[in-house]
């Protein structure tokens, strides 16, 4: 297959749906001479903020020299998004080829008699024997949904992560938020060093799983925790340094602008509309197998001063036996990380927008509460699409300000609520559906634009919020690039 025949292939495949379960890929995997054992894992699990820490944790490794693997899902833009080594997605020629042997593998299981693999299934086959294929040291492995019965539990990692546990997907995982963080806690395994972000009920479940695997936990909040240093400041890169997000500056003139951040709580360095950003964090060590520090982290929001807490604490556990993963290393991964549509900042004709796929109330609740920590004076204007099995009234409710404009539109999914419900449901005057997402965000641009010209300040008292649906986040990206 060449890649345009893989992804209709991957598409034809939406016909088997969501179904659960280990028997396929650990027969589709055996057939490949079980790949995922070539290599060491770690494995992470969690409600939201699991995408980040894989990040976080892959940039880690790669920066401590070590060729690392990272598998996450879904993808904004391209399935190649999902399979990245040494932090670059694989090439569309080597994502066909896999796809290619993993079908061949499924039509023999199915002349067998076995059951088709899902999509999910396949796609995490095919990452795992690239990363074989290409000699990963390492591979970071996000899990897809729950834990227990995912397809990707079946690797026995070095390290298991659970970011947090709240209430979404419960049908697939019990029904409950009981249910929800037993299917997470699936991923621990016997002997196996976990980190913990969860609290409350799905902590003591956790916890109880852990113990029952005689697996060594560490508990954010409790063995390390992580605290933004301070709340806000900038500083701006004069123009003529560069024209992309680092410019054209060398590794040493990009170290010396974020070293002078140092001094500022909050930093922001811009070129040419484009923006590095850093925000600083302090990580206490509260046990005897990590080590305090602080470091400037480029990913933005409270929630990824948590993200980065769990990515540290597993890099600092991974190095007791790997001597090569340094507090060097660490800092500079921190520094560098990238991940796209999560409280994602650009400058666009003097304001700033911010891309976040909050999807969920708990990824809500997260964003809002970021938006009043950075920008608790500016004026806001949202652009957003929600599926419909999402208790998108919670969700308004959480976000909105009643002084907030919002436009509503519809994400591209069969799922997606209608934007004439949300506008009702929405407890503020100023707000407009518009089902086109490129009318809505050429509309939002438009209101954002005209606030900044309106402005009395240098600087603008308005951002654009670009937030909701990874389906709608992944297609506006696109749009802005």
């Amino acid at each position: 297959m060449n890649y345009s025949e893989s992804l209709q292939y991957l598409e034809e495949l939406n016909v088997f749906g969501m179904n659960l379960g280990l028997g396929r890929i650990k027969k589709l995997l055996e057939l490949m001479g079980n790949p995922q054992n070539k290599y060491k894992t770690v494995h992470i699990t969690g409600t939201n903020g699991k995408g980040s820490v894989t990040c976080m944790l892959a940039e880690i490794l790669k920066k401590s020299g070590i060729s690392v693997g990272m598998y996450t899902s879904p993808h904004l833009d391209s399935y190649t998004e999902r399979v990245v080594i040494n932090g670059n997605e694989i090439s569309r020629e080597k994502m066909a080829a896999a796809i290619t042997v993993v079908s061949d593998l499924c039509d023999f299981m199915v002349g067998e008699g076995d059951e088709h693999p899902t999509q999910f299934e396949v796609l995490t086959a095919a990452a795992f024997y690239i990363f074989m294929k290409e000699k990963v040291e390492y591979a970071v492995i996000e899990v897809g949904l729950g834990g227990l019965l995912d397809s990707t539990n079946v690797i026995t990692p070095e390290v298991s992560v659970i970011t947090n546990v709240s209430f979404e997907h419960a049908d697939k995982c019990g029904g409950t938020l009981e249910g929800i963080a037993k299917h997470k806690a699936g991923i621990i395994k016997p002997g196996v060093p976990v980190i913990a972000g969860a609290d409350g009920m799905a902590l003591e479940i956790i916890q109880g799983v852990a113990a029952d695997n005689k697996a060594d936990i560490y508990i954010a909040g409790k063995d390390f925790e992580a605290k933004p240093i301070k709340p806000l400041g900038q500083l701006s890169i004069p123009p003529n340094l560069g024209n992309t997000s680092v410019g054209n500056m060398s590794p040493s003139m990009i170290d010396l602008q974020i070293e002078a951040l140092s001094a500022l709580p909050y930093g922001r360095c811009e070129s040419e509309g484009n923006t590095i950003r850093t925000q600083l964090v302090e990580f206490a060590s509260h046990n005897d197998q990590m080590a305090s520090l602080d470091y400037k982290l480029a990913l933005m929001g409270l929630h990824q001063v948590e993200n980065s807490s769990l990515a540290a604490a597993a890099a600092m556990l991974l190095a007791v036996n790997d001597l090569r993963i340094t507090q060097r290393a660490l800092k500079k991964a921190m520094a560098d990380v990238h991940w796209p549509g999560r409280f994602e900042v650009m400058s666009r004709n003097g304001y700033e927008l911010i891309i976040d796929g909050a999807h969920n109330p708990a990824g809500i609740r997260t964003l809002r509460d970021s938006l009043d920590y950075y920008y608790p004076d500016k004026k806001r204007i949202f652009v957003l699409g929600i599926l419909r099995d999402k208790d998108f009234e919670g969700m308004l409710e959480i976000l909105l300000r009643p002084e907030d404009r919002v436009i509503f539109t519809t994400p591209s999914s069969e799922r997606a609520a209608d934007p004439v419900e949300l506008l009702e449901c929405a407890k503020v005057e100023n707000k407009d559906a518009i089902g086109d997402p490129k009318k809505a965000l050429e509309r939002g641009m438009e209101l954002a634009e005209n606030a900044t010209r309106e402005s009395a300040g240098t600087e603008s008292d308005t951002i654009l919020i670009c937030a909701g649906s990874l389906y709608l986040i992944g297609y506006l990206r696109t749009l802005l690039k």
